[in-house]
């Protein structure tokens, strides 16, 4: 247990140590004085990326050690109390943090309250779900025809998820050794400008570029407005369905689909 004057009474080390969190506590100097039962065991498991040897040896450092901008702390604590965030530390841990203001009994302050929940493990089961999420969001499906593929365009495009979904493409044309790429507008429900430009102009003349023929197919009304303002080659070849898109890849393959009634 740490040991301290700071407080006035001693019921209020006793409440801070039964609450599960990790509490630190702070002068207005910003130098550690005193934290809880569970924020010492919280330093222990982190002691080899502290440089101390024990977790007492923090008493008294200032917690701008380890703020990469003290100034921009400093006019939070000043500034902005309560303050709320979500931090790495050491590029490993991720802690939710809550700091505010320590008063007295005459209702002065005397320094800072510091709440850290470690929530390492929900990040990164959060980073996993984003992780999901990005590869669920460009998908390439393989077609009937072996060296063509479908991309459906689904929901909102932004530009993050368009550059992502342009370079899975370039770099799966080139192992995959493939001519034709469909581009499916029918699902989308967003395009902004700069992402429409990225995909119909960057990344087709890109691909042009390989040899790779790009079909656009689910053109619609809304998507036709959302490109009207774009310098488009006119030679794309444009198809209301999929089906009509994939008819065009097939006859330029000189190949012809006969339909078997069973």
């Amino acid at each position: 247990m740490v040991e301290t004057t700071f407080f006035s009474h001693s019921e209020t080390v006793r409440a801070l140590n039964s609450l599960g969190d990790n509490i630190f506590v702070c002068d207005l100097d910003l130098r550690i004085v005193w934290f809880n039962d569970q924020a010492e065991t919280l330093l222990h498991s982190i002691i080899s990326y502290l440089h101390i040897n024990h977790p007492l040896d923090l008493i008294g450092k200032s917690i701008a050690e380890f703020h990469q901008n003290p100034s921009h702390q400093r006019n939070i604590l000043l500034h902005r109390l309560p303050y709320e965030s979500t931090i790495t530390l050491f590029d490993r841990f991720a802690a939710s943090i809550v700091i505010s203001e320590y008063k007295d009994d005459a209702g002065v302050k005397i320094g800072y309250l510091l709440v850290w929940r470690d929530v390492t493990e929900r990040q990164k089961e959060l980073q996993e779900t984003k992780k999901l999420v990005h590869e669920l969001s460009t998908v390439i499906i393989p077609t009937v025809i072996d060296n063509a593929i479908l991309i459906p365009l689904i929901g909102t495009m932004n530009e993050e998820r368009t550059e992502r979904l342009v370079q899975r493409t370039l770099n799966y044309c080139v192992t995959n050794n493939t001519d034709y790429v469909l581009l499916d507008f029918s699902g989308l429900s967003e395009l902004d400008n700069s992402s429409a430009q990225v995909l119909c102009e960057t990344m087709t003349k890109s691909l042009a570029l390989m040899g790779v023929i790009v079909v656009y197919v689910g053109i619609t009304k809304q998507v036709v407005q959302w490109l009207m303002n774009l310098n488009l080659d006119p030679t794309i070849p444009t198809f209301a369905t999929f089906r009509q898109g994939i008819n065009h890849v097939v006859n330029l393959e000189g190949y012809s689909l006969v339909y078997e009634k069973r």
